[in-house]
């Protein structure tokens, strides 16, 4: 049996009061207290320092991997549905799997030509809104020189050209060679065939891993990580499409140009809460300030912040309850550490991680509280 350490503050007062001269005396009980919780803390930063560090090594395994698991939560409720009317797993499976990952290579190939053939034409309207923000500041209430006013707005130009590729770096600078990226996307889709053919082995394995007292607690924490998971992908894609297809009638109608790639601007952005939908709006509010003015760009911005709101209060509740409830600044701290640490990987994972954490760590706690009732002799009956 492994004894307390004297010291610690769940050692035996007469281990302190064997020498009334023991320099432990004189540090009081809270200081101990704090002592040990900073060591734990400083224990659990550097193992996962260390854990960041050994993905950030293997990042094109970390990125594949990572983006299999969210695609196969996305595409497994459509499998489950099949098996229950009766068609095999493994024929399920595949068609799933054909029909899905089909699907999301033509919206890809449909946002590549988009991107492509309107990139020229966006860079060019941010120019030109950089340009009346300029004479804003020059002619506004502000009243700067033309030099201030200029240096301000190519400083900012400057900052975002110069960091663009720091942006992308961290867990995706693995894969930004030819090479990286096919082989990449051709283990994301065989690592999503196997997640969809699987019934179960995968995960039993895992459990397999934990010391055997501990096997529950990882079955609890594992089912509540993958419901979470499913729930979050299903609300974000569906959500993501709702702003986008909602705001093309509204840019529509204030005659705003590139409607569909600005759409699809807005479609991705709000695959990142929270601070992608506000970048891809403010490059939305830019675009209508060039082409239409002030006032439309107040209208398209104020309409955004309505759809947005609107269908997220609605909608949310629907598909998650509360199974993905999460603080709104909880959602900007772990986005921006996740920029930090990850680049667009990190800011794409960082809400869906600490959702699942979260909801894992509450299911264990659960399975805590509820083991001592089903062990007693009536059942937990009162």
């Amino acid at each position: 049996m492994t004894e307390t350490p004297p010291g610690s503050p769940g050692a035996p007062r007469e281990d302190l009061r064997r020498d009334p001269r023991d320099p432990r005396l004189e540090v009081a009980f809270g200081v101990r207290v704090a002592a040990w919780w900073s060591v734990c803390f400083v224990a659990i930063v550097a193992g996962l320092y260390v854990l960041v560090r050994l993905l950030n090594s293997v990042s094109l395994v970390t990125i594949t991997v990572s983006v299999a698991v969210m695609i196969a939560a996305l595409l497994q409720p459509p499998v489950g549905w099949l098996v229950r009317r009766g068609i095999p797993r493994g024929l399920a499976a595949v068609l799933v799997f054909l029909l899905g990952t089909g699907g999301i290579a033509a919206l890809m190939w449909f946002v590549g030509t988009q991107v492509a053939h309107s990139a020229g034409d966006m860079r060019d309207q941010l120019q030109l809104a950089a340009g009346t923000i300029r004479d804003w500041l020059v002619d506004g209430p502000f009243g700067l020189s033309e030099v201030e006013a200029g240096r301000y707005t190519t400083e900012l130009g400057d900052t975002l050209s110069q960091n663009r590729s720091s942006i992308t770096s961290g867990f995706l600078q693995t894969a930004t060679s030819a090479l990286g990226v096919i082989s990449g996307a051709v283990f994301t889709l065989f690592a999503v065939l196997f997640l969809l053919l699987d019934d179960g082995k995968i995960w039993r394995w895992l459990v397999g891993i934990f010391p055997p007292h501990t096997r529950l607690h990882a079955t609890e924490g594992g089912v509540a990580a993958w419901r979470t998971l499913t729930r979050y992908m299903q609300s974000l894609v569906l959500l993501a499409a709702i702003n986008a297809l909602a705001m093309v009638p509204v840019m529509m109608i204030a005659g705003l140009p590139m409607v569909v790639p600005l759409a699809i601007l807005l479609f991705l952005g709000s695959l990142v809460p929270l601070i992608g939908v506000l970048v891809a709006g403010a490059v939305v509010a830019l675009i209508a300030l060039v082409s239409e003015g002030v006032a439309t760009a107040i209208l398209v911005t104020v309409a955004l912040i309505l759809i947005v709101q609107l269908f997220g209060n609605l909608l949310n509740p629907i598909i998650l309850g509360k199974a993905v409830d999460i603080h709104p600044l909880a959602i900007l701290v772990s986005v921006t550490a996740g920029t930090i640490l990850a680049g667009v990987f990190g800011a794409f994972v960082a809400v869906p991680l600490v959702a699942v954490v979260k909801n894992a760590s509450l299911a264990v706690r659960a399975h805590h509280r509820t083991l001592p009732e089903l062990l007693r002799p009536d059942g937990g009956a009162s």
